[in-house]
């Protein structure tokens, strides 16, 4: 803390200099996210609007895993042109690329028994790491095998104005294939006694219209191919209307999920090829635009009465284009003020971004761990619980600073 006070901002030595060539929005960005979920975990003092959306709608929760995944292919770009200009062959990246998932989907399993049966018979499969690996595994892979060791603009003002879009036309192309078959499997694929295309929580929504059917497409595919044990059984959806389980990270939505991955690796090729601090910000704000347009169309402008509802539960394509909108608003505010006009060294969040996966796994293992968490009698006041909830979320950020004074950084 001292340390701090003379200088106003932690210099992290050498090591972190090395990450130096990363942009300092890209850690503040993760760091604000990590710090986010962890307090969204904790319990965000019982607020409803910071936590999650029960099936359609929009809470400030829902915007924390779909970050991740997003500034997850920022970076892809970034980490192939680093390894490619040090001379690593295209399969030993590959190679990388499908190690660091495994390791993520492992993990993720180990995690999922915290709060779950570590019976093999009723273990979890799917989570949030594993969603994570199986977008970067599809996102960083196929990016690492189409994207050319050196990239030449096309000549005149329109090329040079969409190179950027025009170094990702390959991911462009993957990205249509995953929607339509995604739109395609959710559209056509349904139990013989559900109704096609449907896309309510089952149980009791709508009137029990279909209490069999939770999830439509998504949820008959996991409870089939899965089994009802292998999912998760406790969310928010269930205990509201009741019906069969569905997992919110199920199998149909890793296809849009890596689409979400692919829409921030547009991003990252604009770090790429586009030099200026006004060139990279005003693309973001427009592609920020034009998703949230969209996204608001497929929804009809509503809740509940759109063709594709927002639904983070089924990780609908209107939810990745709308999530996806509000990451690339959040990284151009960071970085106008922290590698634009560098009036901010992203202190508190830079610190907790350099270590994310750490502080994820960290406060996951410590759920009910003191000093982390703590009750007292009768705490059902919304200032209790938000104190409770800030307290642990200080902590971890205190941890990740004495990570980042001590220079110790864990990645996969």
């Amino acid at each position: 803390m001292s340390r701090i006070r003379r200088s106003g901002k932690l210099r992290y030595g050498d090591k972190e200099l090395a990450i130096q060539q990363r942009l300092r929005a890209l850690d503040t960005f993760r760091g604000i996210a990590i710090v986010f979920m962890i307090f969204v975990n904790d319990g965000a003092g019982g607020y409803w609007w910071l936590e999650h959306a029960t099936w359609n709608g929009l809470a400030a929760g829902d915007l924390v895993f779909p970050a991740f995944l997003w500034i997850m292919g920022v970076c892809i770009p970034l980490s192939v042109k680093s390894a490619f200009a040090k001379g690593i062959p295209r399969w030993k990246i590959l190679l990388h690329i499908l190690r660091r998932s495994i390791m993520m989907f492992i993990l993720g399993i180990s995690l999922n028994t915290i709060y779950g049966s570590n019976m093999l018979g009723e273990l979890r499969i799917f989570g949030v790491l594993q969603r994570l690996a199986v977008a970067y595994l599809i996102a960083a892979g196929f990016y690492a095998l189409t994207a050319p060791k050196y990239y030449t603009p096309p000549r005149g003002a329109c090329g040079q104005a969409l190179k950027d879009l025009l170094s990702c036309a390959w991911c462009w192309a993957l990205a249509g294939v995953l929607v339509a078959v995604h739109t395609a499997i959710t559209f056509i694929v349904h139990h013989p006694d559900c109704p096609a295309g449907y896309l309510g929580s089952g149980g009791k929504h709508d009137d029990w219209v279909a209490p069999e059917c939770s999830g439509g497409a998504a949820g008959f595919i996991d409870r089939l191919l899965l089994g009802d044990s292998h999912l998760y059984q406790n969310s928010d959806a269930r205990r509201t209307y009741g019906g069969p389980p569905t997992d919110p990270e199920g199998l149909l939505g890793c296809l849009t999920s890596a689409v979400q991955a692919l829409l921030g690796v547009q991003a990252g090729a604009t770090v790429l090829l586009q030099r200026s601090h006004k060139a990279r910000v005003s693309r973001w704000l427009a592609w920020a635009l034009v998703l949230a347009l969209a996204g608001a169309l497929l929804a009809g402008f509503s809740r509940e009465h759109g063709v594709v509802p927002i639904n983070k539960n089924l990780w609908s394509m209107s939810f990745v284009l709308v999530t996806s909108a509000c990451s690339l608003a959040l990284l151009s505010i960071c970085y106008t003020f922290t590698d634009a006009w560098r009036l901010w060294g992203g202190g508190p969040f830079r610190a907790p971004g350099l270590n994310a996966i750490a502080l994820y796994v960290g406060h996951s293992l410590c759920a009910h761990l003191f000093p982390f968490h703590w009750r007292v009698p009768h705490m059902r006041t919304h200032g209790l619980r938000l104190l409770e909830a800030a307290w642990g979320t200080a902590l971890w950020v205190v941890i990740a600073h004495v990570m980042a004074r001590k220079k110790v950084f864990i990645t996969l």
